[in-house]
């Protein structure tokens, strides 16, 4: 017996939840979203929001930006850096508990009913509905929107199949001295080289650096790889005189998902990660949960959820299949990459737009002109074997 029905419920107050719940109650739907931490909750991420992702929301999300960088620093395995400028914003940098709170908010201010601190035990759904049982009660409804990340009850409740791990990756927050904000004040540090199809990243904060590795396991033993680079890392864009303390350090994986790989049982919908929907190339991941998550509203709120699946191969796979195969070119000649924002900068300014969402991945194969075959040569590294 179940305690209230609701037109939709959302498992998960992530960005691809949150937004979920808002495009369902745009549209009139009484919307339920669960949470399984107490709001604001803290999320391991380095904070970068894209310009597209930004655009991609209904809402400004000035109030939680803490600095918008036009720059970035690249070296090459922590070496001979050099910074490459555009004359618009690359990257919204915030902290993702206050990021995903605004989220929340804009959700309950239209209307959505937020309930947080709440684990979801199991959940059932069909072709007429779903039900969620939680440790406050069970709660029925005509939809299950599964929000809730790439080890999400929902996925394995509802039995879909895990989608293969795309990006491994080790992260830091470090509180340093003054003069180590100010160094990274302006700018984002891409470092690449060090590993196959891994690069390092350094991004800044309001009061602290965010630092980590992560890449796609291309070699054997990537976990020790990933390790030492990561040390190696932090050792040359932060020195020791510099950390005050280390706030916290967490490691993470990335799903990616298939085209064609199921993504709806019934009329249950899986966004964001929880579908597997991230850009490897980037380790982006926050535009395609938002994106995903107004395409699955959209298909819930117009009757179209049977067409979910198919819609997330015709808007988004293609430009993260794109991405996969460039991330093998990254693998293939990562010095020549290195090279390209100092050297070639029509390549550079091209880059920025892709990054910015002015255009797509999608787009290179047409621009190479009788050259875009050559992305076809390019095998997906997902569907590459190794032995990590």
């Amino acid at each position: 017996m179940t305690e209230q029905h609701y037109d939709a419920i959302v498992v998960g107050a992530g960005p691809s939840g949150a937004v979920a719940g808002y495009e369902l109650a745009c549209a009139g739907l009484r919307t339920l979203l669960i949470e399984k931490a107490t709001l604001p909750r803290y999320k391991t991420c380095g904070g970068g929001i894209t310009y597209k992702s930004a655009r991609a929301l209904p809402f400004p999300i000035d109030s939680v930006c803490e600095r918008i960088l036009y720059k970035s620093e690249f070296s090459w395995r922590s070496t001979k850096p050099f910074v490459a400028q555009y004359e618009q914003p690359l990257v919204y940098m915030v902290q993702r508990s206050k990021f995903d709170n605004l989220l929340v908010e804009q959700a309950a201010a239209m209307g959505v009913e937020v309930m947080d601190d709440t684990l979801v035990q199991s959940v059932e759904a069909d072709e007429a509905g779903a039900v969620v049982n939680t440790a406050r009660g069970s709660f029925s409804a005509d939809n299950l929107v599964g929000a809730d990340g790439a080890t999400g009850r929902v996925a394995r409740g509802l039995g879909f199949e895990p989608h293969k791990w795309a990006i491994a990756a080790l992260e830091s927050e470090v509180e340093v001295e003054q003069w180590a904000m100010d160094r990274w004040s302006d700018r984002m540090g891409v470092d690449l080289g060090e590993l196959k199809a891994a690069y390092g990243w350094v991004f800044p904060k309001g009061d602290h650096l965010s630092v980590g590795v992560g890449g796609v396991p291309l070699v054997g033993d990537y976990g020790s790889h990933l390790k030492q680079y990561n040390e190696k890392h932090t050792a040359n864009q932060v020195p020791g005189n510099a950390i005050k303390r280390i706030i916290r350090s967490h490691g993470y994986k990335i799903p990616a998902r298939q085209a064609g790989a199921p993504v709806r049982k019934g009329r249950a919908l899986l966004v964001g990660d929880a579908a597997g929907l991230v850009e490897v190339l980037t380790g982006e991941g926050i535009f395609w949960a938002i994106r995903s998550a107004q395409i699955a509203a959209r298909a819930i709120a117009t009757n179209q959820i049977a067409t979910y699946a198919q819609q997330l191969d015709a808007v988004l796979m293609p430009d993260l299949l794109s991405s996969r195969r460039w991330l093998r070119f990254y693998a293939l000649m990562p010095q020549a990459c290195y090279h390209i924002p100092k050297r070639i900068p029509v390549i550079w300014r091209a880059m920025c737009k892709i990054g910015r969402g002015d255009r797509r991945f999608s787009d290179i194969r047409r621009e190479l002109g009788p050259f875009g075959f050559l992305e076809n040569l390019l095998p997906d590294p997902l569907l590459v074997t190794n032995n990590g």
